[in-house]
């Protein structure tokens, strides 16, 4: 994803391949602060009738996604008063792409689905498979990294970008961000953040429930970011939808697991479920089916992209190529 046409336009040099790890990096960084204080806020049951009421005005949350939002805006400005137009790497889709994403963070820590997700567990699923499976892959595709770039003050982007201790995380990220171990990393948030007792803890505890999102979101942007570059060769497409798959198949395990359970496994989270007409363990089962049709259909649909692709440009036999 980042090759030399993302370089070209965020001004670094071709060859100057640490810094264009960095840019992304500083994108996926700004990420989890707006992600991480997503549930800081106290806790009371809400009814259904009430919940429109309940926003989570938070300025650790919308400080982030705001400032994201101007940096964004700005980078696109800048360009088109130096050269006219949209880059040619961000053309408007990838631009309508990461307003998407933006809209989607915002439903997910701001909108009610944050403060009712304290009191069924159905909801607080959809807000894991907004930050997992639908903001992530939206917001990756719209290339803020390059977009951020360009818009840096000249003060800022030299030590955000280029010292020696930004360049070494930097890199350290971008290894993180290829398909196994950012396969890995998203796989061991979603089933350790799924077990009873962490999952119970974040929800009596406002920073770990923080932290818990924070590791939702950062991995799921690593693992985005890896599937998606995973489109530039015929090679990487197959490693992208071996990860595509593991992460399909793991994540449909974990749902299956809590979904068909003969009883309440999060007792706390779905003690107020009759509150909106449900049992706990309906309201378990409600959340299990959330988190394995919609994210388990994001990842199917990354690995069915991944494998036309590699049908349609590589053929049968550079395919054959590619595995040998």
């Amino acid at each position: 994803m980042a090759g030399h046409s993302d370089v070209a336009v965020s001004g670094m040099r071709p060859t100057d391949k640490p810094n264009a790890r960095a840019v992304f990096a500083l994108a996926a960084l700004c990420g989890l602060a707006a992600s991480g204080p997503a549930a800081a806020h106290g806790f009371a049951p809400i009814p259904p009738g009430d919940a429109w009421m309940f926003w989570t005005f938070d300025p650790l949350v919308l400080v982030p996604l705001l400032a994201g939002h101007w940096l964004y805006g700005r980078g696109l400005s800048v360009w088109r008063r130096r050269h006219g137009g949209l880059p040619a790497a961000l053309p408007r889709w990838r631009v309508a792409s990461f307003l998407a994403g933006e809209v989607l963070l915002f439903v997910a820590l701001v909108s009610p689905v944050d403060a009712v997700s304290e009191t069924i567990l159905s909801a607080h699923m959809v807000q894991h498979v907004l930050l997992v499976a639908a903001a992530p892959p939206l917001l990756v595709l719209g290339r803020p990294h390059l977009a951020w770039a360009v818009g840096l003050p000249a003060g800022l982007r030299k030590p955000l970008l280029q010292s020696a201790p930004a360049r070494r995380l930097y890199a350290a990220l971008d290894w993180l961000s290829r398909p196994a171990p950012a396969t890995i990393l998203h796989g061991a948030a979603l089933w350790i953040w799924h077990a009873p007792t962490a999952f119970e803890l974040g929800r009596a505890d406002d920073w770990m429930h923080a932290f818990e999102h924070a590791c939702f979101f950062g991995t799921a942007l690593l693992f985005w970011r890896a599937i998606i570059a995973a489109a530039a060769t015929s090679r990487a497409a197959i490693a992208g939808m071996a990860a595509a798959l593991a992460t399909l198949v793991q994540g449909g395990f974990l749902s299956a697991l809590i979904g068909l359970s003969p009883e309440p496994i999060y007792p706390g989270s779905t003690f107020w479920a009759p509150l909106w007409g449900m049992t706990p363990l309906e309201d378990q089962q409600l959340a299990g089916a959330i988190m394995w049709v919609p994210a388990g259909a994001a990842y199917l649909a990354a690995g069915l992209y991944l494998a036309s692709r590699l049908l349609s440009e590589s053929g049968p036999t550079a395919a054959r190529r590619a595995v040998t």
